[in-house]
């Protein structure tokens, strides 16, 4: 199987980014010469886009484990995202309020198990600011 190929299943399973299929595709074993034509080609495709996978594992993030924009921006540089797309996807995401809702949940949850102020903590130290906080429970 070629590293295109090896590429496009693992493309079909989730979004990765540039970075990650490198790193799948040199623990399997292909040259760097392979390696780099089959992300070029499938950059050339659109088949894969660092600001797709960037915006989907935003999504994931905080539907699962809400993170403040801090905290996001160094998973996705972790993941190989360049700091001028991590940051427009992010900056988009809360320009657009998307994170919000999903705050607003782990919020709910927090405020529950923990109080006001132990939820409050709790999402400082997630990189939340206070603005948001306040707005996610819906303080004035």
């Amino acid at each position: 199987m070629t590293a295109y190929d090896r590429a496009l299943k693992l493309l079909a399973m989730r979004e990765h980014s540039a970075k990650e299929i490198e790193s799948k595709l040199a623990a399997k074993g292909y040259d760097d010469t392979e390696i780099a034509e089959a992300i070029g080609k499938l950059i050339s495709e659109n088949s894969l886009s660092d600001r797709r996978f960037a915006y989907a594992y935003v999504r994931s993030r905080m539907r699962k484990n809400p993170e403040g924009r801090p905290l996001l921006r160094m998973r996705l540089r972790e993941k190989g995202i360049s700091s001028d797309t991590a940051e427009a996807v992010i900056s988009e995401f809360w320009d657009d309020e998307e994170y919000l809702p999903f705050l607003r949940n782990c919020a709910e949850e927090l405020i529950g198990k923990k109080g006001h102020d132990g939820a409050r903590a709790v999402l400082l130290r997630k990189g939340f600011r206070d603005s948001e906080i306040r707005t996610a429970m819906q303080e004035e």
